[in-house]
């Protein structure tokens, strides 16, 4: 079984910023300075045998027990507007 790539996404706001999860597809650093920062991050859970996805403030948003799926979920979630 395939699955579908998920396209690369950058979210551009009126003044200029933009903000998406960070790939080498497109250099970034043709167009500017960056300033990066962690979106999310994935952690295995020993006592629940999970994989927990954790937004930049701490809170658990995401589990799973494949990482995979973690890694996919997050890339789907944080390329929609409402999470920039």
């Amino acid at each position: 079984m395939t699955s579908t790539p998920i396209p690369e996404v950058l979210h551009f706001q009126p003044d200029g910023t933009g903000a998406g999860l960070y790939t080498e597809t497109i250099d970034l650093q043709q167009i500017g300075v960056l300033d990066v920062s962690r979106a999310s991050e994935i952690e295995f859970n020993p006592d629940t045998q999970q994989w927990e996805v954790f937004d930049y403030t701490g809170v658990r948003v995401f589990t799973d027990p494949s990482r995979e799926t973690c890694l996919r979920w997050e890339r789907e979630y944080f390329n929609h507007p409402h999470t920039t």
